[in-house]
């Protein structure tokens, strides 16, 4: 059985359609069924995974996503890219009193994420409209 990709233009528009009709959407999975719901009704056979879902809409200036985290006891010795959007993070650093400089944790330099030594891992991602 073959499907089609929807195009990064088609989801926005689905998605800006959500988010004025429902205002705020409290999860991923939720986000995603509602956006599977109008991909059926365009009468192809779409797919798309939630992971991509997500990126598309932190990339949008309209939506709002607000980042739930967990704190585990993992600590983080280095990070590269983001856990939620895939872009790049930037080390924090403080000087010690000695004047060394030591990593402290982590943002991301686009999306809201951060996370301290011990990691922060992303539960629940809730979309607003701005």
């Amino acid at each position: 059985m073959s499907y089609k990709i929807p195009s990064e233009e088609e989801i926005k528009k689905i998605v800006m359609k959500v988010l004025k009709n429902r205002g705020v959407i409290e999860s991923q999975a939720e986000l995603l069924s509602e956006v599977k719901k109008h991909l059926i009704r365009l009468g192809k056979d779409f797919k798309i995974s939630g992971k991509r879902l997500r990126k598309i809409a932190i990339r949008m200036p309209e939506v709002e996503v607000e980042i739930r985290c967990r704190t585990t006891e993992k600590e983080v010795e280095d990070m590269k890219v983001c856990p939620v959007c895939g872009e790049k993070v930037e080390r924090l650093t403080n000087l010690t009193l000695e004047g060394e400089k030591i990593i402290v944790g982590f943002k991301c330099t686009f999306c809201s994420y951060w996370t301290g030594k011990k990691l922060r891992i992303p539960m629940r991602y809730i979309f607003h409209l701005r």
